[in-house]
C-alpha cells in the first residue's frame, strides 16, 4: 500500500510538473516507465483515469492500451517501429527474482507463443510487454538511461562538427574505412566530442561500460568476458601518457570494439547529416543573400 501511495504521488507530481523526461549528462535522457505512460496518455488524449490503472498494473486487454504499451516501448526504445524488440533495453525495467533460474526461458517462450508476427504491431508489443510482467520479474519505476535514437546521435554529431569547424566531409571520409577515425588529430578529437556528447564517455570516467551494451546492445560472446576487461584495457591506456583525444579514440578502438559499435552507428547517421546539414547550409545561403539585398539597397 506505501508504495502504491509513492507511486500516486509521483504520478500526480509529473502530471502537473513541467518536465517528465531528465537530461543527465550532455545528450543523456534518463526516463521511467511511470513518465513514458504518463505522456502517453496525454499524446493518445486517453482518460486521465486510466493513468491511475496503469499504476497498478492494471493493462486491460483492449486497444488503447495496447496503442499506449506500443507508444511507451516506443519512447524507452524497447520497441521500434518496425515492432523489433529490444530485449537489453525492455529488461532493465524489470526485476528478476535472484532465486529464479528459468525468467529468461519463460519469458523467452511467452513471447514466440503470445505475440507472433502475424499480430499487429500493437497488439505484439502489449503481448510482449505482458510476457515481460509476467515472466521475467518486478516492474520498477526507476529512471532509466534511454537509449538514443539516430537522430539524436546525428545531432551529436552535427554539433561536434560545427563546434570544431569540419565540414561533412571530413566525417563523410572518416567513416569509409575503419582505422581513419585513429589517423588525425581532428579525427580523434571529433570521435572523442561525440562520445561526450552522447554521453558515453568522459575524460575522467573514460567509456560507460552499461550506457555502451545499452546503446549498441550486448556485446558479441567473443569480445570481452565481463565488464571488467574493457575497464582495464582503458587503465592500461591511461598508463601509457596519451593526450585526451588520443586516450578517448584508442579506449573506444582498443577496448570498446569500434568497428562493431561506433563506426555502423556513423554509417547509419550518415544519410541523416547529409539531409540537415544541406538544409542549413541552404537557409544560411538564404539568409545571406537576403541580407546583401538589404545592403545594397541602403546603399
Amino acid at each position: 500500500m506505501v508504495s502504491v501511495r509513492l507511486c500516486v504521488a509521483a504520478v500526480v507530481s509529473l502530471w502537473f510538473g513541467s518536465s517528465t523526461f531528465a537530461f543527465t549528462e550532455h545528450g543523456t535522457i534518463e526516463k521511467s516507465l511511470v513518465q513514458a505512460q504518463h505522456e502517453c496518455v496525454s499524446y493518445l488524449n486517453l482518460p486521465k483515469h486510466r493513468l491511475y490503472q496503469y499504476l497498478v498494473h492494471n493493462y486491460s486487454n483492449d486497444a488503447k492500451t495496447k496503442l499506449m504499451i506500443r507508444c511507451v516501448g516506443l519512447l524507452l526504445h524497447w520497441w521500434n517501429a518496425d515492432g523489433v524488440l529490444n530485449s537489453h533495453v525492455v529488461e532493465q525495467y524489470f526485476l528478476p527474482d535472484a532465486a529464479d533460474a528459468t525468467y529468461r526461458d519463460r519469458t523467452a517462450l511467452c513471447i514466440a507463443n503470445k505475440a507472433s508476427e502475424g499480430d499487429t504491431l500493437c497488439s505484439r508489443a502489449y503481448e510482449t510487454f505482458q510476457c515481460y510482467l509476467q515472466q521475467y520479474g518486478e516492474l520498477i519505476n526507476c529512471a532509466k538511461v534511454v537509449p538514443l535514437s539516430d537522430e539524436r546521435l546525428a545531432e551529436s554529431m552535427h554539433f561536434c562538427l560545427d563546434v570544431m569547424s569540419l565540414p561533412l566531409s571530413f566525417f563523410e571520409n572518416c567513416t569509409s574505412s575503419t582505422e581513419l577515425f585513429l589517423s588525425t588529430d581532428q579525427s580523434r578529437c571529433l570521435l572523442r566530442c561525440f562520445v561526450i556528447r552522447a554521453g558515453l564517455y568522459t575524460d575522467k570516467h573514460g567509456p560507460f561500460a552499461e550506457r555502451f551494451k545499452l546503446q549498441f546492445g550486448p556485446p558479441k560472446s567473443d569480445v570481452f568476458n565481463n565488464d571488467l576487461e574493457g575497464d582495464y584495457c582503458v587503465t592500461r591506456l591511461r598508463r601509457e601518457g596519451y593526450d585526451e583525444c588520443s586516450l578517448a579514440a584508442r579506449s573506444l578502438y582498443e577496448c570498446y570494439y569500434f568497428a562493431d559499435t561506433l563506426l555502423p552507428t556513423f554509417e547509419r547517421i550518415l544519410p541523416l547529416l547529409k539531409l540537415v546539414m544541406a538544409s542549413t547550409h541552404g537557409e544560411q545561403e538564404k539568409e545571406s543573400s537576403y541580407c546583401s539585398n538589404k545592403i545594397k539597397q541602403c546603399e
